[in-house]
């Protein structure tokens, strides 16, 4: 896609360094047990408290008056900053913005680690038997675009796009998966825009969050891209990429 764009931390005489909150993240272990849903509201509003410099928002007033869209960003993770960190700012946005419900945003998380390497042995990452499992915890969506398991990811797509007519929330999603990181765009996964293709079917118009960082973390929302652009598009998931990109970079809406 590109580098140099997403503002990597300029204007920090120190890095921050944000703590992952183990302890919501290992008090999902009981949920995960028992086969319940975790408070998305709760949790993500608990880890967003402890952020500081508190994140910078801006463009809440682009978010449609509807809630049912699909929220694309790109995926900002470096060294003392995780992706769980932007990915609760944006939720609680979102759960500020259009009231109660829980989840306030049905994320889609992917699993796209590499196999580990053995001489010939070839084995799963163990990030893909947790991950999933931490999904429906949070009550997301858990898709594997690598096609490690193309009868797991067929089946949580047709899910979603079942879902989808009847949500009243937003579906998020980082359409580079875990390739991506702070300071630079990447492809979207392979299966992305065709995925966005199909819920732009289903009358979801997309809204494209960038995330980077200034003194702070920033999330930035622009305008919402139209159903009718999206399926005009040659790659939906490309366009969106360069919406992003033009947040990021200070030249979008």
């Amino acid at each position: 896609m590109g580098a140099g764009c997403c503002g990597r931390a300029a204007g920090f005489d120190v890095i921050p360094r944000y703590s992952v909150p183990w302890d919501l993240v290992f008090g999902l272990t009981s949920y995960i047990r028992a086969g319940r849903v975790r408070s998305v509201d709760e949790f993500t509003a608990a880890a967003v408290s402890r952020i500081q410099p508190e994140p910078r928002v801006e463009g809440v007033s682009n978010l449609p008056a509807a809630p049912r869209f699909l929220l694309v960003a790109n995926h900002y993770q470096r060294k003392g900053l995780w992706i769980l960190h932007p990915a609760a700012v944006i939720t609680q946005v979102i759960r500020k913005h259009y009231g109660p419900g829980d989840p306030p945003i049905r994320w889609i998380v992917t699993a796209n680690w590499p196999p580990i390497r053995i001489g010939k042995w070839r084995i799963p990452s163990p990030g893909d038997v947790l991950l999933p499992k931490v999904a429906n915890a949070l009550a997301c969506y858990p898709v594997s675009f690598a096609k490690n398991n193309p009868g797991y990811t067929a089946s949580s797509l047709r899910r979603i796009l079942r879902e989808a007519p009847t949500l009243n929330r937003p579906i998020g999603l980082f359409p580079e998966g875990v390739a991506g990181a702070a300071g630079r765009l990447t492809d979207p996964l392979p299966g992305v825009d065709r995925l966005i293709a199909h819920l732009a079917k289903l009358g979801l118009p997309a809204v494209p969050v960038g995330i980077s960082e200034a003194d702070r973390m920033v999330i930035r929302i622009g305008a919402a891209v139209s159903v009718e652009e999206l399926r005009s598009s040659l790659d939906a998931a490309r366009l969106l990429m360069g919406r992003i990109q033009g947040l990021n970079s200070g030249t979008g809406s």
